[in-house]
Order: structure tokens, then sequence, then C-alpha cells
């Protein structure tokens, strides 16, 4: 690293400090717009000052100067629809899905008997709900995949006269606590270990670890803050649910609700814990083979299920579904529960273009989430600096777990996907310190999820706070001791797997 570039990465460093203290003090809107705008520009200067190159295994590649300017941002996010487009269908196809579902009546009395008769039991409801969804997240291959029941939680929990900070952490919270503690699942962490020759399985009693004393930890918290709530008489005069429930009729039937968001939660665990590669089932990949090659004539050309369901689906076995697999089967029932709600047409667009317009913020986010990854995918400046940070130890083959540590924090600033993570970085570390991969596993994965639950360009962070109209400085206020407390435990955790194991 040239004295130029760590003039230049401490003028942007500053420049950022500078920044978030007036963010910090003068904002009193759009906080997170303002976090995440920050270290988008960032990105874009950090492009300007380093080089850009990729890992193959111990060695740099360099492929010099590639500075993101002003003609670059529109390709950016052109890029970004790309790359997130998945997210962009499965968001919007989720708001279109309670757009209709919370104009049914039996939805409406459902949420409000389930939040009555939880009535004296808030705590042990928004920890079964957190604990569950940090399970979802922690298994499924698409952590998104978790967000299909939120608003439907978020509304019980509304209801039961909590604020918007515990339907948060009841929700949001749960599913971040699971990226903290990952055990199996996450697209990020798939390609992490393809990259990197690891599995699932490496390092997961360190991770197991985490998972349980994160949700001990953040759950206390939950606790302690609800007794706090149920207390004030105005904890839920600033909680707005996007999605409110409204004008309940007495006579209205549940029980086709029920069955309806139960086998939507069957196929959702169906769809999506890998069942092939976690348990060695290869039941459901058989029958789906057999199912989509059934056909109606002797020749085989008319296959029903291919025609029916079409290509995309052809290609997901259960254990295997993607994004666009549970969009599906929204868009079937949201149809399904349109009709059985009679619902003229007209009624039936109108609601779901409001519910729509009710997720597009959230979803606005996860484009700007990304658009902080795209740079550092069109200038991958993060490895370089790696390199430069690295290379200038006078021992290189000796490993720090704090410096390694120090730099996935870093990645993850910019790196909003853990899997390209895996792919800038994790291959000169698990090269350079073979003898350490379970370690540098272990805290690449588990940071990943600690930042997600403070740095403004993480993904599922931006869509919760957005989607509940929550500050982000109130959201900081709520976690920083869980980030304290779980901070020292990491680097206690790093410490004995390091030196003591």
């Amino acid at each position: 690293m040239t004295t130029g570039q760590i003039i230049g990465l401490v003028i942007v460093l500053l420049l950022t400090i500078f920044g978030g203290i007036m963010i910090s003090k003068k904002s009193k809107s759009h906080t997170l717009l303002k976090w995440t705008g920050l270290f988008f520009l960032c990105a874009i200067l950090l492009s300007w000052i380093f080089g850009a190159g990729y890992y193959q295994g111990g060695q740099l590649v360099a492929y010099g100067m590639i500075e993101q300017g002003l003609s670059d941002i529109p390709t950016l996010f052109e890029q970004v629809v790309d790359i997130a487009g998945d997210k962009l269908i499965f968001l919007l196809t989720l708001g279109i899905f309670y757009g209709i579902l919370s104009k049914n009546a039996g939805y409406k009395k459902l949420v409000l008997n389930i939040a009555k008769k939880m009535k004296g039991h808030e705590g042990t409801f928004v920890l079964s709900t957190s604990l569950i969804l940090a399970l979802m997240a922690s298994i499924f291959n698409q952590t998104f995949g978790a967000l299909v029941f939120v608003p439907f939680l978020i509304s019980i929990i509304l209801n039961m006269k909590l604020d918007k900070l515990t339907a948060f952490a009841g929700t949001f919270g749960g599913i971040l606590v699971g990226v903290f503690g990952l055990l199996y699942g996450g697209e990020g962490a798939y390609w992490f270990n393809q990259y990197n020759n690891t599995t699932s399985s490496t390092g997961i009693t360190y991770r197991l670890f985490v998972f349980v004393v994160a949700f001990l930890v953040f759950g206390t918290f939950m606790i302690l803050h609800i007794k706090k709530v149920l207390k004030s008489k105005k904890a839920n005069e600033l909680a707005s649910d996007p999605f409110l429930i409204e004008g309940v009729e007495k006579k209205a039937k549940v029980t086709p609700i029920v069955i309806i968001l139960s086998i939507v939660f069957v196929l959702l665990v169906l769809g999506f814990v890998p069942w092939n590669a976690l348990f060695k089932i290869e039941a459901f990949d058989k029958f789906h083979e057999w199912l989509f090659n059934l056909s109606l004539t002797g020749d085989g050309n008319v296959k029903v299920f291919r025609i029916l369901l079409g290509t995309d689906a052809s290609k997901v076995a259960f254990g295997r579904f993607n994004l666009f697999s549970i969009s599906a089967v929204m868009l079937f029932f949201t149809c399904l529960v349109g009709m059985m709600s009679k619902m003229k047409f007209d009624e039936f667009l109108n609601y779901a273009i409001d519910g729509i317009k009710k997720i597009l913020k959230p979803a606005t986010f996860i484009i700007l989430g990304y658009a902080v990854l795209m740079v550092a995918y069109a200038s991958p400046f993060v490895a370089t600096i790696s390199d430069g940070i690295f290379n200038g130890l006078k021992d290189i083959t000796k490993f720090n777990p704090y410096l390694v540590s120090l730099m996935s924090m870093f990645a993850n600033i910019f790196h909003v996907d853990f899997g390209y993570t895996g792919f800038v970085l994790a291959p000169f570390f698990t090269t350079t310190y073979a003898l350490h991969t379970e370690v540098i596993h272990t805290i690449f994965t588990t940071l990943f999820g600690f930042a997600g639950f403070f740095v403004p360009t993480q993904i599922i962070l931006l869509i919760g706070l957005n989607y509940l109209n929550i500050d982000y400085k109130d959201w900081i206020k709520y976690i920083w001791k869980f980030l304290l407390i779980m901070f020292v435990v990491l680097l206690i955790l790093f410490t004995f797997i390091t030196y003591v194991f």
C-alpha cells in the first residue's frame, strides 16, 4: 500500500466519521437513507484511490484502476436490478399477498383472536416468534424465505399493544439472529463454501454456540423492553402497521385462512430446507422428477405438470426452492383468497396495488443497499486493501484472528452479499492460513451476521426498519448493549479457538 493510498484511506475514514456525526446530530428525517448514501459515496471514493483486484489462492491479481464516476451510476443501478431482481419481485409479491389478505374478514379476525389470546403472554409469544424465524433463517437455503410470515406476525404483535421496536425485534430481529449464528442455510453461505472448498459443517459447533448465546442475550433484552413497554400507556402511540386490520366482522370464518396459511408454511419449509444436502433425503428429488415427467400421451411429449407449473418449477424440487418459487405460491393463494372474499376484479387490483405501494419503500432500499455492493463489484477495491494490509506484515504466515476480523467487518460494509465476500477475500485467508480454516470460516460467517444488526447497508436491516418506519438512531439505542455483549463474546470465542483449542 503506497503512502498516497494510506493518506486517501485516512481521509475517507475521517469523512465517514464526520458524515456519521453530522447525520446523527443534525438529521431529523431520512436518517437511514443518508447513512446508506454516505457508504455509497465512500465506495465511489475508494474506487478512485485503490486499484481493482481479485485473489487467486493466496495471490492478488491486480486489474489496475477502475474508477467509478457520475456516468457509471445509472449502469450500477441497472446491474442492481439484474442481481437483486429475485428479491425485488419476491418483496413486491409479498406486498400483493398481504394487500389482499389484509382485506379478508377471516384473516382480520384471526389476527385479532391470536392477539387477544396472547394477552398476558406477550413475552412468550414474541420470544417464540423470534426463535422460529431465527431457525428458519439459519437453516433455509434462502434467507428471504423467512420473511413470508413477517407481516402477519407484526400485525399480531402490534395488536397486542406492543411498540414497533418490539415488532421489529420479534420478527426481523429473529431473522438477524439466525443469520448471526448461521447453521446450514443462506444462499451467501452456499457460495462462500463453494469458493473456499468448505462445507456447512465447517466450524458448525462454534456457529451453534454463537446462535444460542445470541438468541439468549437478544431474548433477554426483548423481554426487558416488553416489560417496560407494557407499563407505559404511550408505548404504542407511534406504532403503525402497514397492513392495518380494520372493520372486523364477528361472523367471519377463520378456518379457511388458517388452512391456507398452514399450507403456505408447509410449502415454505418443504421448499427451503435443503433436505438432500443436509439430511441426504432424496425422496423429494425423486418425486419431483416423477411428477414433471408425467405425460398425457404415450410419446411423453405432453408433460402436464411441466406445462401447468412452468419451466422454473420443473428445475426446483422441494429443498431447492428459490424466491421465484415461493412468489408463485403466494400469487396462487392471493388469487384464491380474492375469490374466497368475493372481491370484484377492480377491487382485487386496487388492493394489490395498495399492497405494492406499502412495500415499495423497503423494496427501494434493497436497490440502495445493493448499489453499494455494485460499486465494490465493478471496482473490487476490498481485495486490494486487504492485500496492502497483510503484505505489510512482517510475518504474513502468522495468523492474527483480530486483523482478519477487522478485514471481514470492513468488507461487510460494502458487501451485502456474503457469497461475494467469500469470492473476493476468503481464498486468500484459507490458502495463507490453511491450518485455521475453521476459525476463518467462523469469523467471516458470524461477523457477517453481526454486521447485519447495525451496518446501514445490510438488506434485512434496511427492509425491516423501513417497513415499520423505525428511525435508525432509535434502533441503535435499542440494540447497542446487545452488540457490545456479543462483540466481547466473539472476541473471546475467536481467541479461544485460535490460541487454546
